[in-house]
């Protein structure tokens, strides 16, 4: 899955930085392609992010899919780096944030952002965030399950 979203770039658009301006080798970019070549995808390890490796998830991944074949293009600014909560589901491979949807950055004014995060749900998300949301108003957060099932 992670070969088939690294050869359609004109759907996904994949942040070799982080818009925190740290650089490390955790970037969206950077944790699809490790997957991509069978390896676990780094984390960062600043701020409250642990360091380490986790493998991004099957349905994490499956859905990203789904959603581009619904018609979606978007921007994943992070995956498994940046600096998120200490219990994000970031750090566990199964979380990804969309800066923009369509070629249109995420705000209340994004004609696509609430068809997005209702998909995501249908597809299996269980943590939805977006404008409206605290810390959220630039960007959708789509999490599914921790692999214990929170």
């Amino acid at each position: 899955m992670a070969k088939a979203i690294l050869a359609a770039p004109e759907k996904y658009k994949l942040a070799n930085y982080h818009l925190s301006g740290v650089s490390d080798n955790a970037t969206a970019l950077k944790n699809v392609q490790a997957t991509a070549a069978g390896y676990a995808a780094k984390r960062s390890s600043y701020a409250r992010a642990p360091g380490g490796y986790c493998y991004l998830q099957e349905n994490m991944l499956r859905g990203m899919i789904k959603l581009a074949k619904q018609g979606y293009t978007i921007a994943i600014s992070e995956i498994a780096g940046g600096g998120h909560s200490s219990t994000s589901r970031h750090y566990l491979g199964v979380a990804y944030d969309v800066t923009h949807i369509n070629g249109v950055k995420v705000s209340w004014n994004n004609p696509y952002f609430r068809a997005y995060m209702a998909k995501a749900r249908a597809l299996g998300a269980t943590e939805v965030l977006g404008p409206g949301d605290r810390n959220h108003s630039g960007h959708l957060h789509i999490a599914w399950p921790r692999t214990d099932g929170r």
